[in-house]
């Protein structure tokens, strides 16, 4: 995968790259580090899109920011 195009980051300072994988956070489901692809808005949660099919629903009220790369 290229650069990431997006970086979502928490209140509680968690960090989410796309391209980056989220060990540990899919294995009771048979993933075995999925990596972040995209994301959405779904009414109060940011769904983030993992590889495989995995998703993963933030309350929006723990986003701190979204910063993008400018591709221009």
């Amino acid at each position: 995968m290229n650069k990431p195009t997006f970086q979502i980051v928490t209140t509680d300072g968690q960090a989410y790259t796309q391209g980056n994988s989220r060990v540990g956070t899919f294995t009771d489901l048979g993933g075995e580090a999925p990596r972040l692809e995209s994301y959405e808005h779904d009414g109060d949660y940011l769904q983030l899109n993992y590889s495989n099919g995995f998703r993963q629903l933030l309350p929006e009220h723990r986003i701190k920011h979204i910063a993008y790369l400018n591709q221009d």
